[in-house]
């Protein structure tokens, strides 16, 4: 499947000319774009962060960036996990209650919801609570991946489906 169809799949509905023409000249980067969506929610290494995970921290930055109408492929992607306990709090951009989440996941959220509505406020203090709470360097690049791919895409789909409105 071209990266074009799956680009229609993930804004989804057909891209409108003279759009259409202008992703088909930029194929190749527009291949690459998707292949990193897919390798960030599906790599093989998943360190601390579990497919699970992963599909609840993409609904959660869709929600925290009101961007429901326009990620249906994160809503589809997200649709085949079931999200439970505190998975559910995290998809759901709600408190996590939960007694059972894991040490570091008030600094994941931190975060992720830091680099998701203000990356400007970033700071090595979001790194130094993650290491605090025994998250290694590995876990802390594929986070930031994660979080910054993630962010990209949803903010690509919303800016093709705004020049076709």
């Amino acid at each position: 499947m071209s990266a074009s169809k799956i680009f229609e799949e993930l804004i989804g509905r057909p891209i409108a000319s003279p759009y259409k023409e202008a992703l088909l000249a930029r194929e190749t980067l527009l291949q690459q774009s998707l292949n990193a969506y897919q390798a960030v929610l599906t790599p093989l290494e998943t360190g601390l962060w579990s497919h699970a995970l992963r599909a609840a921290l993409a609904m959660r930055i869709v929600t925290l960036t009101q961007s429901l109408g326009a990620a249906s492929g994160i809503r589809k992607y997200a649709a085949t996990t079931e999200f439970d306990g505190w998975l559910k709090d995290v998809a759901q951009a709600t408190p996590v209650t939960h007694t059972q989440a894991p040490v570091w996941l008030d600094a994941v959220l931190a975060y992720t919801d830091t680099l998701t509505l203000y990356p400007q406020k970033a700071t090595n203090s979001l790194i130094d609570s993650l290491k605090q709470k025994n998250v290694d360097d590995a876990d802390c690049v594929r986070l930031a991946e994660l979080v910054a791919t993630l962010s990209y895409q949803i903010r690509l789909i919303v800016g093709f489906q705004a020049l076709q409105a």
